[in-house]
């Protein structure tokens, strides 16, 4: 601003000894002013604008009750009640401030300033220079809600003599910092600093993560965040342990315009470990841990100390609108490795395809997919964690893949066209080659009754080329065949509803009728893909239940059975389902756990009750003719009151169990959180092994959170004991300050 533009603007506004100035246009380099009272005063040399003053210039807005602007020194003072909001929108307000022409460089005194996320610094003093930084003197930092209304003071303050606002590093700074909680001082620091919640994402110290473990000792880790461009990073993270050597953690991320990348691996230089962070030895005759070496009496192999490591990685990256690929990468350098340092997330998903618990999974895939076809190509390897695990005796699926095409013809009804291919070679054990085609026609007609009939038919040709080896003396052999199939089918339902006065009544009964013949029969052909298929609730009503290709159930059967729900208006509903399978006759190569075995199947039941969205509670199960239950599993939803949490229970007898050795299997998985009052909340959570009345994971935690803050304290227990190593306790202390950080465990996030 200069004294011609100010003149400018004045004589605009037609100047008087008591005037109302409304807005104008005016050129980007020029000033807005609105005020009650506009006085020229050109002896002194100042303009005076005095009752609601509103000043404007470059997106920068000043109010105030009363504002002197010196026309020689071109500077802005503003009295009563200044407010300055930045295009940013950061607001600064001060009961007196002088300032440039621009009002942005100037001091204050009694500052505040709103800055973004609720944060709120307030100052004695305050000096804004030329490049936008405030230095503030007897700072105080929340980012809690104020409330002038209320004589309630902030969860937390960070407290000054001197602080720095720098507006070019976004950074806050302080010289003889207190962290106050509740008003009571728990923390000196003589030098503190923390990004401007302006900030974007930055280089930097992130808050540390602290833990007392049985296993580990005392742990401290300390990451660091590598902002390496807009479209990478890297969190590069030293873990301090008491009881065994140091380890590093790397996790990197890369953005590309087609997908992204993800990282991460650990790495340490120690020897192999116990739950106590004890050294392991090993019997020298079979090479099996030892597990009390101060009582052996044969010959004992300390662990070798070496470096030792865990890499995972994933990606996913679209190559157009129809097609993508991506991968997952899972390796560990000896088995027990994640479980001995603690390591979170090696069974989350990475990829097309999961593996289980004790598995790690590598995978390189494509996806193709529009409105009518789907395709999938995979190639992937496992790699076994448990003490009897050979990866030579997991298959190089190279590859697996799988296509469909789906055709509507209208009235005529839907054709699917399917292709599938899998490519299974083993260095310890057999190889399988499969192709297969399969045709599909389906439709559905309803009578006038309301009669659902829905025919099938399916032909199907598969290719097998296998390679057999030699087991227990006997000789290995290759070989090649052909088999082909059809399928005719067909299921009819019937819906019966009733409408009363405050519920509705649907009952449907279902008949599926099939009849399938194969040129080859079970057992003559290599069984990969379904050795452990169950017949259950999902596919109770299919003609073709197999969602697998290597066993084919032949013969003529029939599913029968009904499903039923009762819906009510106060938004109960419950819902059953109930039916069986009867085959023409028994095939040998289903096994009891299948639920195909013998003629006859065991009865599937299913039951579901839903009270609004606050309760949910699902059961499916196995009976047979004398009403024994052999397969049990319950799952139920709570969000009412206080109490949010979900449960599954499960009971499998050992007469269908697929584990050979298995005594059956018991268990429950709980994760609950308990509201005490809206700021403190008890969670748990549980994964117990009920046939052995052990724990396999155990957490709970107290927690108190507010708007600004959260103090947690916990505590977890492992009960795995795997060759010495897995059982452990532990507990997390955690607390967070909003804009400033948080310290806690990812478990308990």
């Amino acid at each position: 601003m200069s004294k011609s533009k100010l003149i400018a603007i004045m004589s605009a506004m037609a100047l008087t000894p008591a005037i109302v100035a409304h807005a104008q246009e005016f050129g980007p380099d020029r000033v807005f002013l609105e005020a009650d009272t506009l006085i020229d005063d050109q002896e002194n040399g100042v303009m005076i604008a005095e009752g609601n003053v509103i000043a404007r210039y470059e997106g920068r807005e000043l109010t105030a009750d009363k504002v002197i602007y010196n026309l020689q020194t071109l500077k802005v003072r503003a009295i009563g009640n200044v407010r300055i909001v930045d295009p940013d929108g950061t607001v600064r307000t001060a009961e007196e401030i002088e300032v440039d022409e621009k009002f942005s460089d100037g001091v204050a005194t009694q500052f505040t300033a709103q800055l973004p996320q609720d944060a709120v610094v307030v100052a004695r003093a305050a000096t804004r220079t030329g490049d936008g930084s405030n230095a503030l003197e007897y700072a105080i930092y929340t980012a809690c809600p104020i409330c002038e209304e209320s004589d309630k003071s902030p969860t937390w303050t960070l407290r000054a003599r001197r602080a720095v606002q720098n507006a070019e590093t976004r950074m806050i700074t302080y010289e003889g910092a207190i962290l106050q909680v509740k008003g009571v001082p728990v923390f000196y620091l003589p030098y503190f600093a923390h990004p401007d919640p302006t900030s974007e994402r930055r280089s930097g110290l992130l808050t540390p993560k602290p833990e007392i473990s049985s296993k580990l000792g005392l742990v401290y880790e300390q990451p660091y965040y590598w902002a390496i461009s807009e479209s990478q990073d890297l969190t590069i993270t030293p873990k301090l342990y008491s009881n065994v050597n140091s380890a590093l953690d790397l996790a990197y991320r890369k953005r590309f315009y087609s997908g992204e990348l993800n990282i991460s691996g650990s790495m340490a230089y120690d020897y192999e470990f116990d739950s106590d962070g004890d050294r392991q030895f090993f019997n020298a005759a079979n090479g099996r841990v030892v597990e009390d070496p101060d009582n052996f009496n044969g010959t004992l192999i300390p662990s070798e100390e070496k470096f030792r490591g865990h890499v995972f990685a994933e990606g996913l990256f679209a190559i157009d609108q129809t097609w993508k690929w991506g991968f997952g990468v899972e390796n560990v350098t000896d088995d027990l490795y994640l479980r001995r340092y603690d390591i979170d997330g090696w069974n989350d998903p990475r990829g097309l395809l999961d593996t289980e618990r004790n598995r790690l999974l590598n995978q390189i895939f494509a996806i193709g997919q529009t409105e009518s076809f789907y395709t999938d190509v995979t190639a992937f390897h496992v790699q076994g964690l448990q003490a009897n695990d050979d990866d030579g005796d997991f298959a190089r699926v190279t590859p697996l893949a799988y296509a469909d095409k789906v055709m509507d013809f209208g009235n005529l009804g839907m054709v699917s066209l399917t292709g599938s291919m899998a490519m299974l070679d083993r260095s310890e054990g057999d190889d399988t080659r499969r192709v297969s085609a399969i045709a599909e026609w389906e439709n559905s007609y309803v009578a006038p009754a309301g009669l659902v009939f829905e025919p099938k038919l399916q032909a199907r040709t598969d290719y097998y080329d296998y390679s057999i080896r030699m087991t227990n003396n006997t000789p290995g052999y290759e070989d090649s065949d052909t088999r082909t199939s059809g399928l005719a089918a067909a299921t009819l339902r019937w819906p019966f509803i009733r409408r009363g006065a405050d519920s509705t009544i649907t009952v449907e009964p279902i008949v599926t009728i099939a009849y399938g013949e194969s040129s080859v029969a079970n057992g003559e052909l290599p069984v990969e893909d379904s050795a452990n298929f169950e017949y259950d609730l999902p596919v109770l009503f299919e003609a073709d239940p197999f969602t697998e290709y290597d066993l084919f159930e032949q013969g003529g059967r029939i599913a029968a059975g009904f499903r039923a729900t009762a819906a009510f208006d106060n938004g109960v509903r419950l819902r059953g389902t109930v039916g069986r399978r009867w085959r023409e006759e028994a095939d040998p190569y289903f096994v009891a756990g299948s639920n195909l075995a013998g003629t006859e199947s065991d009865y599937v039941i299913g039951t579901g009750l839903d009270i609004s969205n606050n309760f949910s509670f699902d059961t499916s199960m196995r009976v047979d003719d004398e009403f024994d239950v052999k397969r049990f599993e319950a799952n139920t939803s709570m969000n009412w009151w206080r109490l949010r949490g979900r449960a599954t229970y499960f009971n499998i007898d050992e007469d269908v169990s697929f584990s050979a050795n298995a005594d059956g299997t018991q268990g429950l998985y709980l994760v609950s959180i308990f509201e005490i009052n809206d700021s403190l909340d008890l969670s748990y959570r549980v994964e117990r092994n009920l046939e052995t009345n052990q724990n396999r994971n155990q957490q709970v935690a107290l927690r108190w959170s507010d708007d600004c803050s959260f103090f947690l304290v916990g505590y977890k227990q492992s009960g795995i004991n795997d060759r010495g190593v897995g059982e452990s306790e532990a507990i997390i202390f955690g607390f967070g300050f909003n804009t400033l950080g948080r310290v806690t465990n990812a478990d308990f996030d």
